[in-house]
């Protein structure tokens, strides 16, 4: 057993030289490594350059494509404000708001009517001198006084017994 064992092994030795001398003839065919690293150097940033190039690149082109889309919509926001400002000025025409008040039943007024007022007018004490009334004072009118007809008292009260007085008068 120890021959075959010594046997055994002198012939791995004889290999293993065999396998050394190979190799080193294939590894002297070789390019030198210092060619090589920088060979797959170069190689390296050429792809990492392509690589940023493409994606700004393709970065830019969908900014581009944004900023189309929202120069288009703010086109069409600016077409519609148009439009709603011609209805606008057509809505706010005279002759539209007149055709408007027409189909409403509404016109020119057929007789008018003024009613008088003086408890609205401010003491002339608290007007200024530019709206003091030329000679004229006017106080506020008395508290309610009782007598026969309520009616007529509460219309004198809020001065509209001269008003009912003009109406008649007008319509007779």
């Amino acid at each position: 057993m120890k021959k075959r064992l010594a046997l055994w092994r002198q012939e791995l030795n004889q290999n293993f030289r065999a396998f050394k001398k190979g190799a080193r003839t294939h590894w002297q065919n070789l390019p030198a490594f210092g060619t090589a690293r920088i060979a797959l150097l170069a190689l390296g940033m050429f792809i990492l350059v392509a690589l940023i190039y493409l994606a700004q690149s393709s970065n830019a082109a969908l900014l581009a494509r944004d900023l189309r889309v929202k120069q288009l919509k703010i086109q069409e926001v600016e077409r519609e404000n148009a439009q709603l400002r011609y209805e606008i000025a057509a809505l706010a025409s005279p002759s539209a708001i007149e055709q408007r008040a027409r189909k409403l039943g509404l016109g020119p007024a057929k007789r008018v009517v003024y009613a008088e007022m003086p408890w609205i007018q401010p003491e002339p004490n608290e007007l200024m001198p530019a709206f003091l009334p030329q000679g004229q004072i006017v106080t506020a009118p008395q508290t309610f006084q009782s007598s026969s007809n309520t009616l007529e008292d509460l219309l004198a009260l809020f001065g509209l017994a001269s008003l009912t007085e003009r109406v008649n008068a007008q319509s007779q």
